[in-house]
């Protein structure tokens, strides 16, 4: 969250609990992926609390160090990760398995990269005015190529989902997106987290909803 710790630890909770709930609707375990979205946010959320707090007091520069790492960790690899893999798992129509499965293993490509990326080149984290800034020192062609592929294998698998209510949360995604680009372009590694409580309310309404969704689409 990209206000104060208060704020993260707030979020973090309540994003924590809608993702306990939302992990409650699911119907069958091939479900449990996409429903701990909110859970994972949640998580990620209190993370950066605890970032707001070791930036603010010096004493706690381990504390800084394991923080903001465990804040990449969720923002650079869970996400690139876990968005087309609980997809995939979601999916029943065999030709769009396929095809997610295609989208999953570059998803897969671009994450061993950052994990690389992330223990070479470090990241580092300072407080600028309300807002956090994470600060990497990737070479300027991955930065490039990660900025075309983390779009596509997040955003590109709910469109093909057979699942209608699945565009609306890459919808929810993409405008997010947009917005910390254009608005919050130089903290977007913080203030695009803001949304999450958004995605997490579009889970569990997808989840909700679930039984008008069983009728596969026979058309993108």
């Amino acid at each position: 969250m990209c206000f104060s710790a208060e704020a993260s630890f707030g979020a973090g909770t309540i994003l924590s609990m809608v993702g306990i709930v939302t992990m409650k609707k699911v119907q069958e375990p091939a479900q449990l992926a996409f429903a701990a979205i909110p859970l994972f946010f949640g998580v990620q959320q209190i993370t950066e609390g605890f970032v707001w707090i070791s930036l603010s007091q010096n004493t706690n520069a381990f504390m800084q160090q394991v923080a903001v790492y465990w804040y990449m960790f969720f923002s650079h690899i869970v996400w690139p990760f876990w968005v087309p893999f609980s997809v995939l798992l979601f999916e029943k129509e065999q030709k769009r398995k396929n095809i997610l499965f295609g989208i999953f293993s570059l998803a897969l490509l671009l994450c061993a990269s950052e994990v690389y990326n992330i223990a070479t080149y470090g990241v580092r984290a300072r407080i600028d005015g309300h807002h956090i800034q994470y600060i990497i020192g990737f070479p300027k062609i991955f930065i490039t190529v990660s900025d075309i592929i983390y779009p596509l294998v997040t955003l590109v698998p709910c469109f093909i989902s057979s699942y209608k209510k699945m565009r609306l949360f890459s919808a929810v995604l993409m405008l997010s997106v947009i917005i910390a680009e254009l608005f919050y372009k130089q903290w977007r590694i913080s203030v695009w987290c803001f949304f999450a409580a958004a995605l997490s309310v579009v889970v569990y309404f997808i989840l909700k909803k679930l039984p008008e969704n069983k009728k596969m689409v026979t058309t993108v």
